[in-house]
């Protein structure tokens, strides 16, 4: 299989040379449980990484002897750095290597700038101050982010992927782009490793400044299931323009749509327009009186991962009491999903005494794009506590998406327009013997009687079954 060797960075410009990182490209079937080999090769029969790095004022000294690395002179220091593949560029600026401009393989071009912020609490002898549960930054709002010395950027390019990494004393930040058909090419992913026990009372915000124009409302959601419109309000304390992101927010005009999609919830504002930003950490010393009895000074190496999405639109919004209803796109709703659900990944060496795994392959299709498995699992049995039933629970979301971001290709998952779902299809070779719908807790004893295996599953809907399989 075709695979990429990168290095694993024991300190910003030193590569271990006792560990590495070996990436490939998985394609697994829905449900379905895949082995690979990894196996000695050859020298130089899997491609690696190729490194370029650069500080500004004070070219780096890098230890990597395995990998080949370049340092950019000249005036090649002062350009954009530049990374792509099918579907979408980047810019980043050679100073920072943060994100200044992305651009789609359709033209849509947008500038998207990546900052970092320090939110100080208040100082004042008689004020309330940041605790656990308090969020009372001092007057004026955040300071950029700024450091004594220029960050070491390091720019990767390989065939699996290509990322620009930033090293700040108080974090790591990582850009990158997969060079994949499918949904995961189609975004950029953000990797923010935050170490800020060296601060006190400081709160650390990493902000999106973009040229969307979306006025005062940006749209964050609720729990993982719908977007819910939001309204920054000028009359209103900055923190009280701060929602929770469960897991994506997003800024839209007539002709784009700016998502990030999160796998870790955070609080989210849109306090300018064209402007998006999420608190990474916060370190706090004092309690803020609300039962906690102590400050945030616990704090550990915070990872925080993203999928920076950019969508033309081609539609217009739906209007319902003076408050557009939005959704995530299609496209969005795949990426957000691998953010929250990512495969599982066993290792073994191939000498221990596990038993022989084989591949299994229980559907013979993928579910359709907006439909999600939320849990297949087997009952207890009535009769007999503690003992497995015949029966399982099937829970099916059919998420609701938006249709003004078409994209382009279609996704390989397939899904149709009627609210109908053939089940035993959707299971094939598995053959369901009997399907009752039933309530979400699967405890109600007024289940409906068996009933056909081709069942409606409307838009924003959770449906419950219990089942049986041969």
């Amino acid at each position: 299989m075709a695979a990429q060797i990168s290095a694993v960075w024991a300190e910003p410009s030193r590569a271990s040379t006792e560990s590495f990182q070996l990436s490939f490209v998985a394609q697994l079937p829905p449900l379905s449980l895949g082995v690979y080999h990894v196996t000695k090769a050859p020298a130089g029969s899997t491609q690696r990484a190729q490194y370029t790095v650069h500080r500004h004022g004070d070219p780096p000294t890098v230890h990597a002897e395995h990998f080949q690395v370049s340092h950019l002179q000249g005036p090649e220091a002062d350009n954009l750095l530049s990374l792509s593949n099918k579907h979408v560029q980047i810019w980043s600026s050679p100073l920072t290597g943060l994100l200044q401009k992305l651009r789609l393989q359709s033209g849509l071009v947008r500038q998207v700038q990546v900052q970092f912020l320090w939110y100080a609490t208040r100082t004042g002898f008689n004020q309330e101050k940041s605790g656990a549960y308090l969020f009372l930054p001092r007057e004026g709002g955040g300071q950029l982010y700024t450091s004594s010395e220029p960050p070491l950027v390091r720019v990767s390019r390989g065939p699996v992927f290509s990322d620009i990494t930033s090293c700040f004393k108080h974090f790591t930040h990582t850009v990158r782009l997969y060079h994949l058909d499918g949904h995961a090419g189609r975004s950029a992913e953000i990797t923010n490793m935050v170490d800020i026990r060296s601060e006190v009372n400081r709160e650390l915000v990493m902000r999106l400044v973009s040229d969307v124009t979306n006025g005062n409302r940006f749209y964050t959601d609720l729990n993982g299931f719908q977007m819910q419109q939001r309204r920054t309000l000028q009359k209103l304390p900055l923190q009280a323009n701060f929602y929770p992101m469960s897991s994506a927010s997003f800024l839209q005009d007539s002709m784009s749509r700016l998502s990030l999609l999160s796998a870790q919830s955070q609080a989210a504002a849109a306090l300018k327009p064209g402007e998006l930003e999420v608190v990474l950490d916060r370190r706090l010393q004092q309690d803020d009186n609300r039962g906690l009895g102590q400050g945030v000074t616990d704090n550990k190496l915070t990872a925080g991962l993203y999928h920076l999405l950019l969508e033309d639109r081609r539609g217009g919004v739906q209007d319902v009491g003076g408050a557009s209803v939005e959704h995530l796109s299609l496209l969005a709703h795949l990426s957000s999903l691998s953010l929250c659900h990512p495969p599982l990944i066993m290792v073994a060496p191939s000498d221990s005494q596990l038993p022989e795994l084989r591949p299994f392959l229980p559907l013979r299709s993928s579910l359709p794009c907006d439909v999600h498995l939320l849990n297949l699992r087997t009952l207890e049995d009535p009769q007999e506590a503690g003992s497995p039933s015949q029966e399982v629970a099937l829970l099916l979301h059919r998420k609701g998406f938006d249709c003004s971001t078409p994209p382009e290709p279609a996704p390989t998952c397939t899904w149709s327009a009627d609210e109908e779902v053939n089940l035993d299809d959707l299971f094939s070779p598995l053959q369901l013997r009997s399907v009752r719908r039933s309530g979400l807790t699967l405890l109600r004893e007024d289940d409906e009687p068996e009933s056909s295996h081709i069942t409606r599953l409307r838009p924003m809907e959770i449906s419950g079954f219990r089942t049986v399989f041969n």
